[in-house]
C-alpha cells in the first residue's frame, strides 16, 4: 500500500523515466512567470525553434484571428497572441516533440489516444468557458490539462510496454476502467505519472493537481474541483468517439455526475458537436 507522495514518486521513478523538461519550455516558463516578461522576450526564444515558430505563424494566420494581412514575423505574431497563448502552444509542441514517435502497444490504438487527448483538451476549455461550476481554472490551463491528462499512458507504454499490455488485458477481463487495472499491475495509474511530469515540467499548480487526481479523490476541495473538470472532459471526449473506443475502457462519469457542471442541454449539445469535430493539428 502506497501511503505517502514520496513513496509513490519512488515507485514511479523505479518503473519509468519521466522525460526532462524541454529547454524551450523552461525558457518560456521563466518569461511567463517573470513580472517583466514580454511577448518580445518570447519571440527571441521562439525564433530559435523553427518547428514552434511555424506553429505560431500558422495559428496567428488562421481564420480564428481573422487578420486582413498575413503575418510573417515572429515578433508581431507573439505580440498578437500574447504570453498565455504562446505558453500553451509551447506546451503542446513540447508534448508532441517528446512523445510524437510513440511506441505501439498491442490492444491499444496510440493514434486514437492522441486524438482523444486533443478532444479532451478542447472539452476542458469549453467546460471552463461555459460551466458556472468550473471557474477554478483558466481556459489555457484547462486546455493543457486535457492535452496531457493521458500522457502517463504514453510514458508507461514506452517504459513498460509488456506490463501495460497486462493492464489492458486485466481491464478487459474484469471489465474495469484501465486506470483501475493499472493500479493492480503497477501500484499506481497513468494520472499519477502525468502529474509527476506536470510537476517536473513546472506547469501550473492547478494543472498538476487536476492531472494527478482525475482518477482518484483529491484531499483539497480546490484540487477536487479541478480534477472533476478533467474527468468530465475525459468523459465527453470518450462519448464523442464512442464508436471507436481505442482499445480500452475509460473511467467515465455518469449523467447524474455530469449534472454538477450545470450546463443546459442545448449548451451541452453544442459542446459535444465541437468536441466531435476537434482534430489534432
Amino acid at each position: 500500500m502506497i501511503t505517502t507522495t514520496a513513496e509513490l514518486e519512488d515507485l514511479i521513478d523505479g518503473t519509468v523515466n519521466i522525460p526532462t523538461i524541454p529547454t524551450i519550455l523552461t525558457e518560456i516558463t521563466k518569461i511567463f512567470d517573470s513580472p517583466d516578461g514580454s511577448a518580445r522576450d518570447a519571440a527571441t526564444v521562439i525564433e530559435k525553434d523553427p518547428a514552434i515558430a511555424t506553429r505560431i505563424l500558422r495559428l496567428v494566420n488562421s481564420p480564428f484571428y481573422g487578420l486582413r494581412n498575413p503575418v510573417s514575423g515572429i515578433n508581431l505574431a507573439c505580440s498578437i497572441l500574447g504570453l498565455k497563448v504562446i505558453k500553451n502552444l509551447v506546451v503542446q509542441a513540447s508534448v508532441m516533440s517528446t512523445f510524437g514517435d510513440q511506441n505501439e502497444c498491442e490492444g491499444l490504438d496510440v493514434k486514437w489516444l492522441w486524438d482523444h487527448s486533443f478532444k479532451a483538451a478542447v472539452a476542458c476549455k469549453l467546460i471552463v468557458e461555459h460551466s458556472p461550476a468550473a471557474k477554478s481554472m483558466t481556459k489555457d490551463d484547462a486546455y493543457t490539462c486535457g492535452l496531457i491528462h493521458d500522457i502517463g499512458k504514453m510514458i508507461l507504454i514506452d517504459a513498460q510496454n509488456r506490463k501495460f499490455g497486462e493492464a489492458l488485458k486485466f481491464s478487459r477481463k474484469h471489465e474495469v476502467p484501465l486506470a483501475i487495472a493499472e493500479g493492480e499491475v503497477f501500484g499506481f495509474n497513468h494520472a499519477h505519472v502525468g502529474g509527476m511530469l506536470a510537476r517536473r515540467w513546472k506547469l501550473a499548480d492547478s494543472v498538476q493537481a487536476a492531472v494527478t487526481y482525475h482518477h482518484s479523490p483529491a484531499v483539497e476541495p480546490a484540487d477536487w474541483a479541478r480534477s472533476f473538470i478533467v474527468k468530465s472532459a475525459n468523459t465527453l471526449a470518450h462519448r464523442a468517439a464512442a464508436e471507436t473506443p481505442g482499445g480500452y475502457r475509460g473511467d467515465v462519469l455518469d449523467d447524474d455526475s455530469l449534472q454538477a457542471l450545470q450546463l443546459a442541454p442545448e449548451v451541452m449539445t453544442k459542446i459535444m458537436a465541437q468536441i466531435r469535430e476537434a482534430r489534432m493539428l
